[in-house]
């Protein structure tokens, strides 16, 4: 037998491989072996009809949380992602220097879903207290600490993260970005992520300690100092050369940071964010107003963002991004046959961004199917 899975008949849309078309998805060995029209099912042990749905490669989420209060999604992070077409996700600074061994311990115990991990400039990375954020006191902050947690686990940790907004940093300065850029360096020149939500400084203060590969995330806030400036009307020319110059900028939604009419202003003015991810927690993946990255993609495509950029957003581009590329994100023969059917479904979808406000979306993304590693992780139960 050539396959042990055979996908067939399904619209393939893979923009990082440009394969797009009705096809057929061959796997075996727990690796795409072939994407052609018409293979052959005889030469498959199993096959699954994925007619009049979407095949893409299975979801990366740049941006969420397994470990925020040594917990979180912790054991939940499976059906989390496998629900919703996620194979692979980034947890974006949970742990710090002082707790990342518990991060790797959940990973290693309780989690298939594919993980790599940004490691806090704080110790105690986010870790909810009444008396501010992880940063608040000076004393928390740990470049060596962290420069080492990163080199002392390249398989799972790519970066610095730094959370920069009100009662999240010792100083309201660019101080915490140049130190978060120095720990960076210090761990081989990996990249920064930068929260930036609310900030009390202009962000173009902030981009000028950033370096290409750096990411600033939570880039669709409608609050203080964002990518459009006080005014919030017109998209700031740093954050335009910022882009263009190679710095990422991340969605993630979250509970504080996807307002739709800013989504709106900054698309008609032409930014698309590289990558689409959720900032998800338990709460936004259980109470919304998150829920999950096929949502958050349904939000962007009815801004008028074509599906093929947003299957790139939350597949090739965050899976580079990761270490993944050709790995991971992608249908291309030779990856791990991580593999998810949706079905696009016409209606009237009330969604609501993260300050309350509502639309009526006429297309909604809804998983069907997961394939991790080549197996059924995920099949959608009959309505």
């Amino acid at each position: 037998m050539l396959y042990d899975l055979l996908l067939t008949g399904g619209e393939v849309m893979d923009p990082g491989a440009g394969l797009r078309g009705v096809m057929d998805v061959g796997i075996a060995g727990g690796k795409i072996v072939a994407v052609a029209p018409n293979l052959p099912q005889t030469e498959a042990r199993r096959t699954i009809s994925a007619k009049g749905r979407l095949v893409t490669p299975g979801l990366v989420d740049m941006h969420a949380h397994v470990f925020v209060n040594a917990h979180d999604m912790g054991g939940c992070t499976d059906d989390c992602c496998r629900r919703s077409g996620v194979t692979t996700l980034c947890d974006a600074g949970s742990a710090g220097s002082s707790n990342f061994a518990g991060l790797r311990n959940v990973l290693d115990k309780e989690v298939r879903t594919r993980v790599r991990a940004f490691v806090n400039l704080s110790a105690i990375g986010i870790t909810g207290t009444s008396r501010g954020g992880e940063l608040m006191h000076f004393q928390y902050a740990d470049p060596e600490g962290c420069a080492r947690t990163i080199t002392e686990n390249p398989d799972l940790a790519i970066g610095v993260k730094l959370r920069f907004g009100p009662n999240l940093v010792w100083e309201y300065s660019n101080e915490p970005v140049k130190l978060a850029r120095r720990t960076a360096d210090m761990a081989g020149g990996v990249p920064m992520m930068m929260h930036i939500t609310d900030s009390p400084i202009p962000l173009p203060a902030l981009l000028e300690h950033m370096k290409p590969g750096d990411i600033v995330t939570h880039c669709y806030h409608g609050r203080a100092h964002g990518i459009m400036g006080q005014e919030k009307q017109l998209l700031l020319k740093e954050v335009v050369e910022a882009q263009r110059n190679g710095i990422i900028f991340d969605c993630a939604h979250g509970r504080n940071h996807f307002n739709f009419r800013m989504i709106q202003k900054a698309l008609d003015q032409g930014f698309i964010t590289d990558t689409i991810s959720t900032d998800l927690t338990l709460t936004t993946a259980t109470q919304g107003p998150v829920w999950d990255l096929p949502t958050t993609m349904t939000k962007l495509l009815h801004f008028g963002l074509p599906l093929e950029e947003c299957i790139r957003r939350a597949t090739a581009t965050p899976a580079k991004l990761m270490g993944y590329e050709g790995t991971v994100g992608t249908l291309k023969p030779g990856a791990n046959a991580d593999v998810s059917v949706f079905e696009l479904r016409d209606g009237n979808f009330e969604l609501i961004d993260a300050d309350k406000e509502k639309i009526i979306a006429k297309r909604r993304l809804i998983a069907q199917l997961t394939l991790k590693d080549g197996r059924v992780w995920y099949e959608r139960p009959p309505e």
